[in-house]
């Protein structure tokens, strides 16, 4: 049996060029769509504190890490939760 981590279909949004709130508005907008062994991958110009909370009272997983240039959210539905420390593509 392999330990490997499934491949996921990755969507990706670049938000670092928008103002608040549109990065948040943006990132909800998508996950309407975000299909169960789908990720979402967004590229925000700050670490979105006030989107956490309301990530996970929607039934979403999350990995959330500062970048030089803003941060990076990794989103997936709770039940994918694995697919989070799949490796992204490049």
């Amino acid at each position: 049996m392999s330990d490997a981590i499934p491949h996921a279909t990755v969507h990706l949004l670049d938000l670092r060029d928008l103002p608040p709130p549109q990065p948040m508005e943006r990132i909800l907008a998508r996950l309407d769509r975000l299909q169960p062994g789908e990720r979402l991958l967004a590229l925000t110009p700050f670490y979105p504190v006030p989107l956490l909370p309301l990530l996970a009272q929607s039934g979403f997983a999350y990995d959330a890490q500062a970048a030089g240039d803003g941060a990076r959210l990794v989103i997936c539905h709770d039940t994918d939760r694995h697919l989070l420390g799949a490796p992204l593509p490049p």
